[in-house]
């Protein structure tokens, strides 16, 4: 058995066993809190960046005037919520995804809390569904109107997500093309709200940001086959090092902390810092808002320093293309560099398909450090 199909068959243990599980919790109901409102949104950090300022429209927005809006989201991302989403937001609901799908108990008591609320609407603002996250707690919620997007299957079985538009009273048929995900999550807001969002790309407000001459790494990701080899992370910092003299602060979770001390140990030690685990969320954003130059793999702090305009170059091996990444034109401080072998297919009509698909992929490790070397370099001339 491979790991892709293991992986399957313990999701579909999941999906069956909290389906028939779910059915004790919720109840139907007879009435509503009138004038509430549950925004549902418990992906990534990127995704949440990507789709955060779309609480405050929706909260200003003359469809849901005087609406009590409770947001569920990501304890991922909590911390970075609190700090610039809390004038929008009335009361915050925080799920631990892995134990929301593993551990029975956990589950059932968010679920009897959302149950509990009773309120007049629910959305779900994600486009590629997930039936035993967001649809689940779209279903948990009963409110009398319960909105999503079609979507497509990227994360589901056909038969469950078929069960699960079920549960909603209102699917939106978002633009189906390859489209940027600021974008669809705008087309998907303004359908809600009949109303235009005169917004074109994500914005952080990071206050009391001060220049700071030096280079931010972010060498970490959330699957191996995302992240760029960190040997040659190492050789690139010490080439942008040798000509521009610029400190270097490694950033991301404590899951890289190892990561940031082998980039320490290939590199002069008073030219590196460490940070990774040591920064929040708020403190991560003032930081890249701060710096000369982000360097990353496809990674939340990519989205970050697209949303506070700080100069970053992102290694991504093309996955997702069109969608998370490239950024529209006019985010020109955002660049982005592909496998040699990606751009050969993405160029010919008849391996197009092929390359913008979700589950094709080309291998990072064929991007140069010279290929890197030369952007970053540019990049850091033109600052």
């Amino acid at each position: 058995m491979s790991i892709k199909q293991y992986f399957r068959i313990r999701h579909l243990y999941h999906l069956i066993k909290n389906l028939l599980l779910d059915k004790q919790v919720i109840v139907k109901h007879k009435q509503y809190n009138e004038k509430t409102l549950l925004l549902i949104k418990t992906e990534a950090i990127g995704d949440y960046i990507l789709f955060r300022n779309f609480i405050e429209q929706v909260k200003k927005s003359e469809r849901f005037a005087g609406y009590r809006l409770i947001l569920v989201g990501n304890e991922l991302w909590k911390e970075m919520a609190l700090a610039y989403d809390s004038p929008y937001v009335d009361a915050f609901i925080w799920i631990n995804r892995n134990a929301f799908v593993k551990d029975f108990n956990y589950r059932k008591q968010l679920l009897k809390q959302v149950n509990d609320l009773q309120v007049e609407f629910a959305i779900q603002a994600n486009y590629s569904r997930e039936f035993l996250i967001g649809d689940s707690l779209v279903n948990a919620s009963q409110a009398r109107y319960r909105i999503g997007s079609k979507g497509d299957r990227l994360n589901e079985w056909t038969i469950f997500k078929k069960l699960a538009d079920e549960w909603f009273t209102s699917l939106l048929s978002v633009n189906d093309e390859v489209l940027f995900e600021f974008d669809k999550n705008r087309v998907f807001f303004e359908a809600i709200l009949g109303a235009e969002i005169n917004m074109q790309l994500p914005i952080i407000p990071v206050t009391n940001k001060q220049s700071v001459n030096e280079i931010i790494c972010f060498p970490g990701a959330g699957e191996a086959m995302k992240q760029w080899p960190i040997q040659k992370f190492a050789t690139l910092l010490g080439q942008l090092y040798a000509v521009h003299q610029l400190p270097i602060r490694i950033c991301g979770s404590g899951k890289e902390y190892e990561l940031g001390e082998q980039l320490k140990l290939a590199l002069p030690e008073a030219v590196v810092l460490n940070d990774c685990g040591k920064t929040s969320l708020s403190e991560l954003c003032r930081a890249i808002a701060s710096a000369k130059l982000l360097i990353t793999n496809d990674s939340s702090a990519f989205h970050i320093a697209a949303a506070v305009s700080t100069p970053v170059l992102c290694v991504l091996m093309g996955r997702h293309y069109g969608r998370f990444a490239p950024y529209p034109k006019a985010a020109n401080w955002v660049q982005t560099i592909y496998p040699d072998a990606f751009i050969a297919q993405l160029n010919n009509k008849q391996l197009q398909a092929n390359a913008t698909d979700f589950n094709a992929v080309v291998s990072i490790d064929e991007i140069t450090v010279d290929a890197v070397f030369e952007q970053a370099n540019t990049m850091l001339q033109q600052v």
